[in-house]
């Protein structure tokens, strides 16, 4: 009788009984996957290279030897909880396929919202409406008139781009020309990774692979040679980041998954998990002041961030104290910078500054967006 407390080791058996042996193993040694069968089906596809339909179809035929240790191999690192997407070094996001392997982060679904909002903030500086920009969704997108586009250069900064999922995404479905995309990492081989997805998906003349390291913020161009080029934030429109901002206490009860195998420095936000936005609201303030004093006080900024719902009150007080805290060099004793900035004349706002937190489907606040100058939100 045939055992399923282990693999196949004879290609005497049809596929889908070595599928149900995988599903098995699966099961003994992997309490975290939901549908083990399933799961099992789907590697013995990428094994195959043939679509699932087709293994169906031919589930009595035999399995050759050498696919047998492909499939074998792949059970067997599920099995010890690596994750799906390393595997098969794939993970769809935003309708588009990525390239994924240990060295960068999974994207999440939950980020979705943040390609999104950023979308509706690109199309709005660009003037150009989507229906409006506040309806902006990739289900409801009309094409736009890409010859009749005249607009400047809308500069973008994805900090902590990782896989690139982020900055990709917003390349792929802009769908002018005018627009320069830093995809930020503090990783080279993850920009390695952002570098393949870019050119995979066709976008790397919108992309700009950078260097940057957040606690350290200097800017260069990613090349052979990392030639640095400094730079400042104040040039950017929009400022991106899903920043680490899990508790570094809270990492080791993360799922196996998960903190076994993904890179605990894209997870690990601090003794409190915010250490990664304070600095970003150090740079954004900073953006604000350099272009004050170099007297562009009609510049836009936007400032977008993923959070933990369970954190909204611990930014929006970084927020504040950023902006209105008494030791900090926005305060209405700053009279000449208050008089520079108050483009909108707002007494009760006087640096022209707010914040949102939007929501993700589920009801919860995902993400943080900052708008600062003119704008028609």
């Amino acid at each position: 009788m045939l055992s399923h407390k282990s693999l196949l080791k004879s290609n005497n058996f049809t596929i889908f009984e070595t599928i149900k042996a995988g599903s098995e193993y699966l099961k003994e040694n992997n309490n975290e996957i939901l549908d083990c069968f399933k799961e099992s089906l789907l590697l013995m596809s990428y094994a195959l290279n043939v679509s699932i339909e087709r293994i169906i179809v031919n589930y009595e035929n035999k399995i050759t030897e050498d696919k047998l240790n492909i499939f074998n191999g792949y059970i067997e690192r599920r099995a010890k909880k690596e994750p799906f997407a390393y595997i098969i070094n794939n993970k769809e996001f935003y309708s588009i396929d990525f390239f994924v392997d240990k060295n960068v982060l999974i994207p999440r679904p939950d980020t979705e919202i943040l390609v999104d909002e950023s979308l509706k903030e690109v199309y709005r500086l660009n003037n150009k409406k989507i229906n409006s920009a506040n309806s902006y969704s990739r289900h409801n997108y009309n094409e736009p008139d890409i010859k009749n586009n005249t607009a400047k250069n809308i500069s973008v900064i994805d900090i902590g781009t990782g896989s690139g999922a982020i900055a990709v995404s917003i390349a792929k479905n802009y769908k002018y020309s005018n627009i320069e995309i830093f995809a930020a990492d503090n990783s080279c081989k993850a920009l390695n990774v952002a570098k393949k997805n870019a050119v995979l998906n066709n976008v790397e003349n919108k992309i700009k692979l950078t260097y940057f390291n957040i606690l350290n913020p200097n800017i260069c161009w990613y090349n052979e040679s990392s030639k640095k080029y400094s730079t400042d934030f104040y040039n950017f429109d929009i400022i991106i980041s899903n920043p680490p901002y899990i508790i570094s206490s809270d990492v080791g009860f993360l799922s196996d998954e998960v903190k076994n195998y993904e890179p605990c420095a894209a997870l690990d936000g601090g003794i409190d998990g915010l250490k990664f936005y304070r600095k970003i609201f150090e740079l954004f303030s900073s953006a604000i002041e350099n272009s004050v004093n170099s007297n562009l006080t009609d510049r836009e900024f936007c400032l977008l961030l993923e959070i933990d719902h369970r954190y909204k009150e611990e930014i929006k007080k970084i927020y504040e104290l950023t902006f209105y805290g008494k030791d900090n060099k926005y305060n209405n004793s700053c009279e000449d910078y208050k008089y520079k900035i108050n483009t909108k004349g707002n007494k009760n706002n006087p640096i022209n500054i707010t914040i949102n937190f939007i929501k993700d489907l589920s009801g919860k606040e995902r993400v943080a967006k900052i708008n600062y100058g003119k704008n028609d939100n």
